[in-house]
C-alpha cells in the first residue's frame, strides 16, 4: 500500500506547473502594457486624464471585487474550475476589446480580463505548491514571479513591433485572445491535482472581519494598497509623462528612420515603461542574498527608500535621467510587495489564510490611484501629478520605519 508522502508524490502534475508558468507571463504581458495604451485610448476617444486612467481602474478593480469570492469558490469546487474561467475570462476579454466601440465598453472588457487575471492568481498561487516536490516551493514562487515579469517586459516590444510592421494596437489583443485560447486548451487537457491533496487553510470571510479590527492587519493592508496604487500609478503614467513634460512622443508606426533599430527598439517612454517592469522582474530573482544578509525589515526600508528617490529624481530630471531613474524605481519596487506580506503573514500564528486573502484585496489600489494621478494631471500637470504615487512610496516608507509587523528570525511570539 503506498504511504501519504508516496501517494501525494503520484498525483503532482509536473506538467500543469509548467502551464501555470507561461499563464502567468500572459497575464503579465496583458496587464502591464496598460501604459502604453492609455495614452493610445486618450487620444482615440479625446479622453481627459482622468478619463484614460479608468482603463487601470477596470483592469484593477477586478481584484478587490474577484479575490475573496474566487478563494471561496476554491475553497468549495478545487482550484481547477476556477484556473479556467479566469483564462477563459482573460481569452474573452483580450478578444472583445478590439471590437469595442466607445470607451465605455473597452472599460468593460478590461473589467474581464482583470477578473480573469484575479481568478487565475487566487486559485493559481496556492496550487503551485501541490506541483512539485515541497522543497521546491519558494524556487518555483520565485519563477512564476520571473515569468509575469518577462512578459511585462515583454509586452511593450510586442506592440511596438507589431505597431512599425503597420498593424494597429488592436492587433495586440488579438494575439492576446489566441495565446490565452491555447493555454486554456492545454489547461482544460491537464491533469489537476485531486481536490484532497489541494485541501488546506479555508478562506473564512468572519475571520477577515475580525482581521479588518487588527492594527497589523489594518496597517499593512494599507502599506499594499498604496504599494500597488504607487507601482500602477507610476507605470500607467510614465508615456504620458515623457509626451507632455519633456515632449517625447511614444508612437512607433509611420518613423522617419524605418530601419531595423526602429522595428526592435521601442521609442524611449515605451522601452523606459519596459525597462521598469524587466528591472522589477530582475530584482525580485537577484534580491535574495541581500534579505538573507541584511535581515527583510533592513531591505523594506532601502528598497522603498530607493523607489522613492528615485520617482522624485524622474519627476525633475532632464530626459535622459528621467528615463533612468524611472526604470530604476520598477527595480526597488522589486520586493516591496514580498516582504509586506510576508511581515503581515508571519505576524499571525492563526487566520494566515484570512490575512493573506485581505492582502490581495489590498490590491485594489492599483485601481484607484492611477485615476487619480490622471485627476491631478488635468489640473496640475502631469509633473505635480506624480506627487500622488509619490505619497503611496512614502506611506510604506514610513510603515518600513515604525510598522510592527514581526518576521521569523525576529519573533519570539507571534500574534493570534
Amino acid at each position: 500500500m503506498p504511504t501519504a508522502t508516496g501517494s501525494q508524490a503520484a498525483v503532482r502534475p509536473a506538467k500543469l506547473l509548467w502551464i501555470l508558468f507561461t499563464s502567468y507571463f500572459m497575464f503579465g504581458m496583458v496587464l502591464n502594457v496598460v501604459g502604453v495604451i492609455i495614452p493610445v485610448l486618450i487620444k482615440q476617444y479625446n479622453l481627459s486624464l482622468f478619463a484614460g486612467g479608468l482603463l487601470a481602474f477596470a483592469f484593477y478593480i477586478a481584484f478587490g471585487v474577484c479575490s475573496v469570492p474566487a478563494g471561496l469558490v476554491a475553497d468549495r469546487v478545487g482550484p481547477r474550475p476556477v484556473v479556467l474561467a479566469g483564462v477563459f475570462l482573460m481569452a474573452a476579454g483580450c478578444a472583445a476589446i478590439p471590437l469595442a466601440t466607445s470607451f465605455g465598453v473597452t472599460g468593460i472588457m478590461a473589467f474581464a480580463v482583470g477578473s480573469g487575471v484575479a481568478l487565475l492568481q487566487t486559485a493559481g498561487n496556492p496550487l503551485i505548491q501541490h506541483l512539485d516536490r515541497p522543497e521546491n516551493y519558494h524556487r518555483n514562487l520565485t519563477l512564476t514571479i520571473g515569468f509575469c515579469g518577462i512578459g511585462a517586459f515583454l509586452g511593450p516590444f510586442l506592440l511596438n513591433a507589431l505597431q512599425s510592421a503597420g498593424h494597429s494596437w488592436h492587433t495586440l489583443y488579438f494575439c492576446f485572445a489566441v495565446l490565452c485560447a491555447l493555454l486554456l486548451a492545454m489547461l482544460a487537457l491537464a491533469r489537476f491535482p485531486d481536490r484532497e491533496v489541494v485541501s488546506g487553510e479555508k478562506l473564512r470571510v468572519g475571520e477577515i472581519a475580525r482581521l479588518l479590527r487588527h492594527p497589523i492587519a489594518i496597517t499593512y493592508s494599507l502599506a499594499v494598497f498604496f504599494y500597488v496604487g504607487a507601482e500602477v500609478g507610476t507605470a500607467s503614467w510614465i508615456v504620458k509623462f515623457f509626451e507632455k513634460v519633456h515632449g517625447v512622443m511614444a508612437q512607433t508606426a509611420g518613423r522617419a528612420d524605418g530601419g531595423l533599430s526602429s522595428f526592435a527598439l521601442p521609442p524611449l517612454p515605451v522601452l523606459t515603461l519596459s525597462l521598469y517592469w524587466g528591472l522589477q522582474g530582475v530584482g525580485r530573482l537577484i534580491s535574495g542574498p541581500g534579505i538573507q544578509k541584511l535581515g527583510p525589515r533592513t531591505m523594506l526600508r532601502a528598497y522603498a527608500m530607493g523607489a522613492l528617490g528615485c520617482l522624485l529624481l524622474a519627476m525633475f530630471a532632464a530626459t535622459n535621467v528621467t528615463a533612468f531613474a524611472f526604470a530604476a524605481c520598477g527595480f526597488f519596487t522589486s520586493v516591496l510587495i514580498t516582504l509586506l506580506f510576508s511581515g503581515a503573514i508571519h505576524s499571525f500564528k492563526q487566520s494566515q489564510g484570512a490575512i493573506s486573502g485581505l492582502l490581495v484585496t489590498a490590491s485594489i489600489g492599483g485601481a484607484i490611484v492611477p485615476p487619480l494621478v490622471g485627476l491631478a494631471g488635468d489640473h496640475f500637470g502631469m509633473r505635480a501629478a506624480m506627487v500622488v504615487p509619490a505619497l503611496c512610496f512614502l506611506y510604506v516608507l514610513v510603515i518600513s520605519f515604525i510598522g510592527k509587523a514581526k518576521y521569523e528570525e525576529e519573533e519570539s511570539g507571534a500574534h493570534s
